[in-house]
């Protein structure tokens, strides 16, 4: 072994401090400890002997400058170019593993291979779905353990593979579903490492460009769901190696048995054949008359996996054989193609659309070494350039002429194409370094550093928006409700949300099999299937929305609405008793609740018992809140009408008994203690509601103990020492607020000592560096031992502009105590929280519960016939971060007060959900309302609202003192003329 120079080793000491370095703030930032976090003599002494051991290291082996220059990446954490122990986790770990690897590139070839596998699918199963899931994703965790017919177009080689995943010993079945998908993603990354270290001859950029692919948003999505995108895309990389990297007489009989198979599994396979037929052209392949035929027949194999459909079609339809029609117009999806538009490239949304996707995949660098590697190509791999171009093509005429929702996972082939055009330009870079290795000998090695950027960036900033590790409520409601005692035979009608845990545990782990659980298409096959249902005696309850019930009596059974065409009227024996008069309108019969023992870990559920002693005049809502034994309110909620807003109270019938469920999910930042649960019926935005017993509005129905639960993370993530042993963690902040108008400032601590005495001091500081507004001293409730959130609010300062909110902690006696805001930064009074936009007043159309302004609408038609299209086009701004994706309707409603027209979807023809809004970003939000055939004339208005699907909760529109003023937004009126 040569002997490594001194100068070699030195370098290697400073690689190791830096990366020393970085390791410290890590382990001060995710271990809350001091002497790292404000110590620069501690952060310099596991620096140094970082570098040592590293130094030693290179000096017995001699390992080479390569590896050397990954482990200055930290330095990108420990300086603030990247924030968050998450990215500092990433910098740390990743380059530590990239050192190694290229350390051993030589010696274990293997290893990067077998890391990159690990590391993927490590990465996939712990971000994975841990149940049931929605839409397709339901229907595959139904179809494949019951091995059924999937919606068109079939997929039945999915459906045959996956379902030996059902037999695993692990997790639940929807589990194991979701597991294959895990699977066939990691080893479509494997495949494109393989394929790139071929095209390209360098193992680490290929690992390093398939690692950027594995981590990308729209592929990750799909790894950890059921769905059929994983293994499609694994076919269509196993094509390309076989069409690039594989010479072998077998080749072109694998090829066509891979491409039969692939056509099973998804019908967008067809756009990989233009490059395999130039893949055949190319080689022109000399293959004997019997190859070919093999070739044929193998192809036809693959495709006889589509038999799967028509032979089990009669044990899933009643016995009823499948028609040539039918298979036709199943396996091609007849039933899709109104999506498809010939001329939909020629619409500037639909490019708008498709590149917005496809450069989120890599971003802007992403994209610049694509070209690069296009570059790269033209000279040394033309078939590579040539095949992988046609399939970027074809794939990206697919998406500008396919409208739907979800057309970035049809995308997610031509990302796979991109990947492999970037780790050409890495490759062409990294020649081009060399080439200049004798003036800069260090520059190749930094090449890879920087690649090594690109998927780690991916990684931290992916995470928390794929990550769905956490979505078990859906399935625990599911339990809840089919273990309520339902009437035995009947038949829940439910929306896409409710309906998937219910069907899952319905028909695959026969959880009440003797109820039928039914999802339809629109409110009028719902009202039919309501009315046959009741018609022919049989128990109906909705898991849905449905408007103009009035001609029927409904009341709760848990968070179902059981309709009826008779009302209660025997009282029911409630678990607590009371007889609480509200207004001499109502009476409070008693109440039963459940969970009281379990708070805040899960959610408290409560049945009210209505009595309505007369005919009600007044449109109610109920509202519940939280007081402290002191008399404080902690918390209170808008206010929801009775029966999961089904059954507002002046529907109700003298004498009628309204059994009204509500589930209260206590708040993170409510602390434990004592509480008193509070309920009253208000007028809908009103703060005058019934009087209770001839008192005030709010009447008391027990006490509730909360205990102490850990809360989840805020969205910006801080780290600040406001005193010796009192940690900010993170805080929640909109981007923009109105002049005046209070906001909710929610914080997130860590107490690592003794309770802090004292208070905390907020206050607004403008551009200048004056004090806008000071609020008064917030004590913390309590002890903050663990992870703890508290919310404040604090009135926006009166003047528009650039505002930062401060926190500072404040002594017993008044006097500021010093805080560190940083890692090893100054002491100061007061840490930033957050920057704000003060707007004025007036400034756009409606504020939505402080996460959407819209800033303007236009409604492109004045007047319009009957069944014509109203154009609208709505202009957003995000205020804040949103975790979840709302949905946006658009209705018509005519001079009768009921809706002629309607639209609801995600933003932008559903394409880009609010949880990818980054706060201040402007989004134009087009339209199409149909209106009904059958409208009466007269004056029209256009409505806009946001909903949660989910819950069906609204976002209030609230005025400048944030006070809910409606649910939606009146944005135009038009006249529709007479027949």
């Amino acid at each position: 072994m040569e002997r490594p120079s001194p100068l070699l080793v030195a370098w290697a000491g400073l690689a190791g401090a830096a990366w020393g370095v970085g390791l410290a703030r890590l382990i001060a930032e995710s271990g809350y400890v001091s002497v790292l976090y404000s110590s620069p003599w501690a952060v310099a002494g596991l620096g140094a002997l970082c570098g040592l051991l590293l130094a030693l290291a290179w000096a017995r082996f001699g390992w080479g400058a390569a590896p050397l220059a990954p482990l200055v990446l930290p330095l990108l954490y420990a300086t603030r170019v990247a924030t968050g122990t998450v990215a500092g986790a990433v910098l740390v770990i990743g380059s530590g593993v990239l050192a190694l690897l290229l350390a051993f590139e030589r010696r274990c070839p293997w290893a990067i291979p077998v890391v990159l596998a690990l590391s993927t699918f490590g990465l996939y199963v712990g971000t994975m779905l841990p149940s049931v899931g929605q839409a397709d994703t339901l229907e595959f965790q139904v179809v494949v353990p019951l091995l059924r017919v999937a919606h068109p177009t079939g997929y039945p080689l999915y459906i045959l593979l996956t379902h030996a995943f059902t037999w695993l010993p692990l997790g639940n079945v929807a589990w194991r579903v979701s597991l294959a998908s895990a699977v066939y993603a990691t080893g479509t990354v494997l495949a494109l490492y393989l394929l790139m270290k071929h095209l390209t001859g360098r193992a680490v950029v290929a690992c390093l460009a398939a690692f950027a692919f594995a981590t990308s948003e729209v592929f990750w999505s799909q790894a950890i769901v059921a769905e059929v995108y994983a293994l499609h895309n694994l076919l269509v990389i196993l094509s390309l190696c076989l069409l690039l990297a594989w010479q072998g007489r077998w080749r072109w009989p694998i090829l066509a048995l891979l491409t039969g198979l692939s056509l099973t599994n998804h019908l967008t396979t067809v756009l990989v054949l233009p490059a395999v037929a130039l893949g055949l052209l190319w080689g022109r392949p000399r293959l004997p008359l019997k190859d070919w035929a093999l070739s044929a027949g193998l192809f036809l194999a693959g495709l006889a996996v589509y038999l799967y459909i028509p032979l089990r079609w009669p044990a899933v339809n009643r016995g009823e054989w499948m028609s040539l029609g039918q298979f036709v117009a199943h396996v091609t999806g007849q039933q899709f193609g109104g999506a498809w538009r010939w001329d939909g490239w020629r619409e500037a949304v639909r490019w708008r659309i498709v590149g917005r996707l496809l450069l989120s995949a890599f971003g802007w660098p992403g994209v610049g070494l694509a070209l690069a590697g296009l570059v790269g190509w033209l000279r040394r791999q033309r078939k590579a350039l040539v095949l992988t171009g046609v399939i970027f093509l074809a794939f990206l005429f697919y998406g500008l002429n396919y409208s739907v929702p979800d057309v970035s996972v049809f995308l997610i082939p031509a990302i796979l194409v991109l990947a492999l055009w970037i780790a050409a330009g890495v490759a062409l870079l990294l020649r081009v370094a060399e080439g200049l290795s004798r003036r800069l000998p260090w520059l190749a090695a930094l090449g890879i550093a920087l690649a090594a950027l690109l998927p780690f960036g991916q990684l931290w900033a992916n995470l928390p928006r794929v990550d769905r590790s956490q979505e078990a409520a859906r399935e625990a409601w599911g339990r809840y409700v089919l273990d309520l005692p339902l009437a035995p035979d009947a038949v829940i009608l439910a929306d896409v949300e409710r309906f998937a845990p219910l069907a899952y545990l319905n028909q695959v782990e026969g959880l009440r099999p003797d109820l039928e659980v039914v999802v339809l298409g629109s409110e009028e096959l719902y009202r039919a299937e309501l009315e046959t249902r009741l018609a022919a005696g049989q128990p109906v309850y909705l898991a849905r929305y449905l408007p103009h019930l009035a001609e029927y009596h409904l009341r709760s059974a848990g968070p179902l609405a059981e309709v009826s065409t008779d009302p209660l009227t025997e009282p029911p024996v409630p678990d607590h008793g009371l007889d609480i008069d509200l207004g001499g309108m109502v009476r409070l019969l008693g109440f039963d609740v459940d969970g009281l023992d379990r708070l805040p870990a899960s959610p408290l559920r409560l049945t009210l018992y209505w009595r309505a002693a007369e005919r009600v005049p007044a449109d109610y809502v109920v509202r519940l809140r939280l007081v402290d034994l002191s008399g404080q309110v902690r918390w209170q909620e808008e206010g929801t009408r009775p029966v999961s807003g089904l059954y507002p109270t002046n529907a109700w019938r003298a004498g009628e008994i309204v059994p009204d469920f509500h589930e209260l999910t206590i708040p993170p930042y409510l602390w434990g203690g004592a509480y008193r649960l509070q309920v009253g019926l208000f007028p809908p935005f009103g703060e005058e509601g019934l009087p209770a017993n001839g008192g005030e509005a709010w009447a008391t129905l027990t006490t509730v103990a909360v205990g102490t639960a850990t809360p989840p993370p805020l969205q910006n993530t801080l780290l600040a020492r406001l005193s010796d042993d009192l940690w900010l963690t993170g805080s929640e902040l909109p981007t923009a607020v109105t002049a005046g108008s209070p906001v909710d400032v929610p914080l997130a601590w860590r107490q690592v000592g003794p309770e802090p005495r004292g208070s905390l001091r907020l206050a607004w500081v403008d551009r200048q560096g004056g004090t806008a507004e000071v609020e008064v001293a917030h004590p913390l409730p309590g002890s903050l031992t663990g992870p703890r959130q508290t919310r404040h609010v604090v009135v926006a300062p009166q003047e528009t502009g650039t505002f930062t909110l401060w926190v500072g902690w404040v002594a017993e006696d008044g006097s500021p105590v010093p805080a560190r805001c940083s890692w090893l930064g100054r002491l100061t009074a007061t840490c930033a929280v957050g920057v704000v936009q003060v707007q004025p007043v007036h400034e756009g159309i409606a504020d939505f519960d402080g996460r959407v302004l819209l800033l303007s609408a236009e409604v492109g038609a004045e007047m319009i016939d009957p069944g014509g299209t109203v154009p609208v086009t709505l202009r957003w701004r995000g205020l804040q971060d949103m975790e979840e994706d709302y949905t946006v309707t658009v209705q018509l409603l005519g001079p009768d007060g009921r809706l002629h027209g309607q639209v609801d979807a995600w933003p932008v023809q559903g394409t880009f959900p609010t949880s990818q809004w980054v706060p201040g970003q402007v989004v134009t939000d087009p339209y199409q309302v149909l209106l009904a055939g059958d409208a009466p004339p007269g004056r029209y208005q256009v409505v806009v609202g946001w909903y949660l699907l989910r819950t069906m909760e609204r976002l209030p529109v609230v005025n400048e003192a944030g006070r809910a003023i409606a649910d939606h937004a009146v944005v135009g009126e038009l006249l529709v003329t007479g027949p």
